[in-house]
């Protein structure tokens, strides 16, 4: 025989009194008056039954509405099924909502003792990459003394909450950014924090760290790239359950706006300035601003930087009439491109300079991202330039000669290292930026692979000129490029040389001037100065 728990009972006390009265009206126009009667009078009997058993229950729960603070054996009189409650991210503490589904009371050991724990199960939604679906998630309150406020509890109610309407619409905002960004990828800018779980001594811990700038918004290449992370609720199903559910037990579109209230605040993504996957505040992010002048302030030949628009231009808009010269498919689809030359001469920048162009990600990988050992390093390249591609970003392989030296007879791992990346490279179908200064290294077959090889030679005072007048017009300072173009520096250093004077200038509560930057540059060129007589120190030893 099925049972009822009395407390259930208790809670539907009121719906069961509109149950009588409504028997009460329908029993006047019966044609079985005795049904009715008999309806009634169990129903009636149930109702003085529950009133006397819970009569101090009932006063307690008056009471506890007019001070709204609540005791620890009364939290199940209040926290009731379909309850709407709203409670703290355990990632990022970001107030976020739900339904309660149900609840229960455990006894649990801590600290060698046994404690009291009223366990709710909130549902929510989330996403898993094949859909959003209704989930739950379970929050618990330690047994205290006295009373508390319920808004010092780990779950609140909202109807307890100060500022309701308030904190309603804030969720809901947070929700519907959360339902227009987690299903598909977005290129987006953050401001803000990246949240992970990392493993300390054997325990997760939520790291936060500041990651301004762009993420790209993808969970299946999250899930793909970090197969072992605890992404709960978001974990993407197994295929061969999606293929057999189907979309069983998904949102349908028209449950969109209804759920909200009850979506999480983060997404998962890749920060391109930290280079790190995590998780990220909806609420964070914006649209792009892209500098469409970047390319066209590139220092570099007028012809190279004909020949290189229009390549990318064509691969980009993949509306080129050239045939398919290759006779085996998917071969020499890509644009891979070799940047040589001295540092800060421009390579890195020709690449950032494509991807603004473009208004793609550029996604810069290095030994630090693959590594050395070979299995690990091939399985890690094959998904890099696999989700590369899907996100149309500009792939940029910085400084990474390691990988295309060449094959001798007496290095067997350099050259299975070199082998990978021919084999890979052949049928990449992205864009490909290779930089190094070192290319007299280079194993011969990587030319055969290279769409345009590009030499950056050593800066001489008109690109010089032309570099410092970039940078001081992009900034808007009212310098003169002709005062700097003789001191022999690189593009990169004439950046940090202007960024240091700006500093300097500001610490002092000044505008930026000439002997600013000459100061600066004086300190940078004895360091060279220095580096150079070591150097010859250690070639005459």
């Amino acid at each position: 025989m099925p049972k009822i728990k009395a407390q259930d009972l208790y809670h539907v006390m009121e719906d069961l009194e509109i149950l009588y009265n409504g028997l009460e009206t329908a029993s006047k126009f019966t044609f079985e008056p005795s049904v009715e009667t008999e309806k009634k009078s169990h129903l009636n009997h149930l109702i003085r039954f529950l009133k006397q058993e819970y009569n101090e229950t009932i006063e307690k729960q008056n009471k506890t509405i007019e001070k709204k603070t609540v005791s620890f054996d009364m939290l199940w009189v209040f926290y009731t099924k379909g309850l709407e409650v709203w409670y703290k991210c355990d990632i990022s503490s970001q107030q976020i909502g739900g339904t309660i589904l149900s609840t229960e009371k455990v006894v649990k050991t801590k600290n060698f003792e046994k404690v009291s724990f009223f366990v709710i199960f909130i549902k929510v939604v989330d996403y898993d990459g094949h859909g959003f679906k209704h989930c739950y998630v379970k929050r618990q309150i330690e047994e205290f003394n006295g009373e508390k406020s319920f808004s010092d509890l780990s779950v609140v109610p909202f109807r307890f909450s100060e500022s309701r309407d308030f904190l309603k619409e804030t969720i809901y905002c947070i929700g519907k950014k959360f339902f227009e960004l987690a299903a598909n990828r977005h290129f987006m800018e953050y401001t803000g924090s990246l949240f992970r779980w990392t493993k300390v001594n054997g325990c997760y811990e939520i790291e936060a760290i500041r990651a301004d700038g762009r993420v790209m918004i993808d969970l299946k290449s999250f899930a793909t790239m970090n197969p072992g992370y605890l992404m709960r609720n978001a974990k993407p199903p197994n295929p061969c359950d999606v293929n057999l559910l189907g979309k069983k037990g998904y949102l349908e579109d028209y449950d969109y706006e209804k759920s909200y209230c009850f979506a999480p605040a983060l997404v998962y993504g890749f920060s391109f300035a930290l280079k790190e996957w995590g998780q990220f505040l909806v609420m964070d992010f914006n649209k792009i601003n892209f500098n469409e002048n970047a390319f066209e302030h590139l220092v570099m030949p007028q012809d190279k930087k004909e020949v290189l628009l229009e390549l990318v231009k064509q691969y980009s808009n993949q509306t080129t009439n050239v045939k398919q010269l290759d006779p085996i498919a998917n071969k020499g689809k890509g644009c891979i491109f070799l940047c040589y030359g001295p540092p800060g001469t421009g390579k890195t920048l020709t690449a950032e300079s494509v991807a603004e162009l473009l208004k793609r990600p550029l996604w810069t990988i290095g030994v630090h991202e693959l590594g050395t050992d070979l299995a690990k390093m091939e399985q890690q390249l094959v998904k890099i330039l696999n989700i590369a591609f899907t996100w149309k970003a500009v792939l940029l392989l910085d400084e990474a000669d390691i990988y295309f030296e060449k094959r001798t007879s007496g290095n067997a791992k350099r050259n299975a290292m070199t082998g990978i990346f021919l084999r890979h490279l052949e049928y990449y179908q992205g864009i490909l930026f290779l930089t190094t200064n070192r290319v007299m290294s280079f194993d011969d077959a990587f030319r055969s692979r290279i769409t345009m090889c590009f030499h950056y030679p050593k800066l001489v005072p008109e690109k010089r000129k032309e570099i410092w007048k970039n940078f001081i017009d992009g900034a808007g300072l009212d310098l003169n490029a002709d005062d700097f173009s003789k001191y022999e520096l690189n593009g990169r250093e004439i950046r940090n040389v202007l960024h240091i004077a700006q500093t300097l200038a500001e610490g002092n509560n000044e505008g930026i001037t000439k002997d600013h930057v000459i100061k600066v540059i004086r300190i940078a060129q004895e360091f060279q100065e220095d580096m150079e007589k070591m150097k010859s120190k250690l070639f005459l030893e």
